[in-house]
């Protein structure tokens, strides 16, 4: 059986990475952007309720991109935690 090599640094930089993501789009101020039918006038009230509803669902996305990548970064750092101490157990041998 070969012997594999893992990266532990660019696990770590890769979650740090991740993290920067998920603070950004936890950030993003597309929860604040609002509009409806009453905002777009009594022509367009059906098209303002179609942009308010658009704009829930792309709050909803950023919002689960953002959990995503904090899951994301959380594995990686697990993951390196644990390459890291199965190195050092491997060389105490």
């Amino acid at each position: 059986m070969g012997n594999t090599r893992v990266d532990t640094a660019a696990l770590r930089a890769a979650s740090q990475r991740f993290d920067t993501v998920a603070d950004l789009l936890a950030g993003a101020s597309v929860n604040r952007l609002r509009f409806d039918g009453s905002l777009a006038g009594r022509a367009h009230t059906a098209r303002g309720d179609a942009v308010r509803s658009a704009l829930q669902g792309l709050a909803a996305a950023v919002s689960h991109w953002s959990r995503a990548a904090e899951e994301l970064a959380a594995a990686l750092r697990v993951t390196a935690d644990r390459y890291a101490e199965a190195e050092l157990r491997a060389a105490a041998r």
